[in-house]
């Protein structure tokens, strides 16, 4: 073996429960909202005490926090590696699919997307989703504006029209990468299947690829 070689460290008792209680909390988020969702169902369903919850989150908000963070930093961390690195076509074209596989791990945080933006903005959970969703979209929109000094004019980048241009195709994108994981009773009604199966998932690549590319484009 390699001297540099680094074996994956083996998680501990204590961080696979904390991880199965964050799976299971994740689905009920989505399933029953922020609100709907209590620490005595999680604990049920996590087959423990609702006290030994706490030995791994300080409160339910907590929890939320930990799902949110688990999910969505691996999305900021993406989104700016492309802002500091992407300079070419190719390269902003590809984030969409790089978004997707994020979101193949966490399909339930689509749901928890929407349930923020169309729901009740005073709610505590809907409030900790759109600070993650604001900072994801307003590096988003950096992005784009890179993208966009490359191939229009300062003058063009400047105007207000431009900006709107830009969140335009910022929530287009946004909603071709997410809408996909809120579509299974749609894709079921019209062809069955799983749209999580992975050549279901190279097909919305693909698409996404070739959207992306034509609206980057123009």
């Amino acid at each position: 073996m390699a001297l540099n070689s680094i074996e994956p460290t083996a998680k501990t008792k204590g961080e696979r429960t904390a991880g199965r209680i964050m799976d299971i909390a994740e689905h009920l988020f989505a399933a029953q909202g922020y609100d709907g969702t209590s620490l005595r169902q999680i604990a049920e369903r996590a087959q423990i005490k609702q006290p030994g919850l706490y030995n791994h989150f300080a409160s339910k908000e907590a929890l939320y926090e930990a799902v949110l963070f688990r999910a969505l930093n691996p999305m900021t961390l993406a989104l700016s590696r492309h802002i500091n690195h992407a300079s070419t076509l190719r390269e902003y074209t590809d984030l969409p699919a790089i978004i997707t596989d994020i979101l193949l791990e966490h399909p339930p945080m689509a749901v928890l997307f929407q349930r923020a933006m169309q729901g009740d903005s005073s709610s505590a959970g809907n409030q900790l989703v759109n600070t993650w969703l604001n900072k994801l979209l307003n590096q988003g929109m950096i992005s784009l504006q890179a993208f966009d000094g490359i191939t229009t004019t300062e003058t063009e980048k400047s105007n207000s029209q431009s900006r709107a241009a830009l969140a335009i195709k910022l929530i287009a994108m946004f909603n071709l990468t997410t809408g996909y994981f809120l579509s299974q009773r749609a894709f079921t009604s019209l062809a069955q299947g799983d749209l999580l199966d992975p050549d279901n998932i190279a097909r919305q690549k693909r698409l996404l690829h070739n959207v992306i590319r034509t609206m980057l484009s123009t």
